[in-house]
């Protein structure tokens, strides 16, 4: 079996929160948007559908429980959970906090002004913030 090894792409715009069992949720470096992926560490997987069904479930869950907690407690507007992988070949899951008020509302984040990044302490801030809401999941 071949090691995982997380897409360089990812591993340079986001910052590691935690681990869900075989998922590591990551947070973007953007600071406009609250912005999460969940990664199956599955080397090769590409595709949802190159998860085993019980992967696939276990990830929808996952994500849901997170994007529930996520919304409670920045009063999301709208949370938006998709794959599209389009420019990194690698699965993963986007959960977006959305709100009203936000640098894109109503339209898709995706291309939408180039990405602000944090300062580490602000990073590391929320990365603890987002830790402590999902110590219960």
């Amino acid at each position: 079996m071949t090691a995982f090894t997380l897409n360089p792409l990812i591993a340079s715009t986001s910052l590691s929160i935690c681990q869900f069992g075989i998922f590591d949720l990551r947070l973007v470096n953007d600071s406009r948007y609250l912005w999460l992926l969940l990664i199956p560490q599955i080397e090769g997987a590409i595709e949802l559908h190159h998860l085993s069904q019980a992967q696939r479930h276990q990830m929808i869950d996952t994500a849901s429980a997170i994007a529930d907690t996520i919304a409670q407690k920045v009063a999301a507007d709208k949370m938006n959970i998709a794959t599209i992988g389009n420019i990194v070949p690698a699965m993963h899951l986007h959960i977006i906090a959305r709100h009203k008020d936000d640098a894109a509302w109503p339209n898709p984040i995706w291309g939408n002004g180039a990405p602000v990044a944090m300062d580490d302490e602000t990073a590391q801030k929320k990365r603890d913030e987002i830790q402590n809401w999902l110590s219960a999941l």
